[in-house]
């Protein structure tokens, strides 16, 4: 069996960790397209989860492994920028910003194990305080990725060897994520419309993430790593 190089992996790793990631979250329970609930409405949104747990269990397992999967694609970016060339110092930041948010995130999926175990009505009021423990990682995540994300994106717009235009598009787009979960987090009435404008911002990252993707599997492993 051949050595597959450091770069393709991790190449394959930022073109399907966010498709994978991004397909069972529309198919977990309680989210866009099962049992819908809204975010704000805990007690729906157990109910939903624990009423189908055996696909809460399976959609959060492949979707915290698709988180994972990012984390180590972009790594690997990360570490083939901070060899050479300009953007050391954001794209180092950038990562480790986003490492932080997927990590709160991928607590926050864990999380929701717990919530499809309530299978009565008691259960299900008993897990309130639990639901709004995994809602609190998954908007600090949400703040800490988009801020991330556009730190990162900014230090890869300095560079030759990426595209400038989508490296600056990438980056508004990650700071609409960090700003539109701000606002879910300040204004409360509005935190439905604000998450959701969150997700769909998050459809562009996975374009943009897939594209990353495609470009580092092109790139040679550095000198250092062979």
């Amino acid at each position: 069996m051949g050595t597959i190089s450091v770069n393709r992996l991790a190449g394959l790793s930022l073109i399907f960790g966010p498709i994978i990631a991004f397909v069972f979250f529309l198919i977990e329970p309680g989210g866009l397209l099962i049992d819908t609930a809204k975010v704000s409405d805990a007690v729906g949104t157990i109910s939903a989860k624990s009423g189908n747990a055996a696909l809460t269990n399976v959609t959060n397992i492949a979707i915290i492994l698709g988180l994972a999967l990012i984390l180590s694609g972009l790594y690997a970016l990360m570490r083939n920028v901070t060899l050479e060339g300009n953007g050391k110092a954001f794209v180092q930041m950038g990562f480790f910003m986003v490492f932080v948010g997927l990590t709160g995130w991928i607590f926050a999926g864990g999380v929701d194990f717990i919530l499809a175990d309530a299978q009565t009505s008691d259960q299900i009021s008993g897990s309130v305080p639990v639901y709004y423990a995994g809602s609190a990682l998954f908007y600090a995540g949400g703040i800490t990725l988009g801020f991330g994300g556009c730190i990162f994106a900014l230090g890869l717009s300095t560079r030759d060897d990426f595209n400038r235009i989508v490296s600056l598009l990438a980056a508004l787009v990650s700071l609409a994520v960090m700003v539109f979960f701000m606002l879910a987090v300040l204004d409360n009435g509005g935190r439905d419309t604000f998450i959701s404008l969150a997700r769909g911002c998050y459809v562009l990252l996975v374009i943009w993430y897939g594209y990353l993707g495609v470009g580092l599997m092109k790139r040679p492993d550095p000198d250092l790593w062979q």
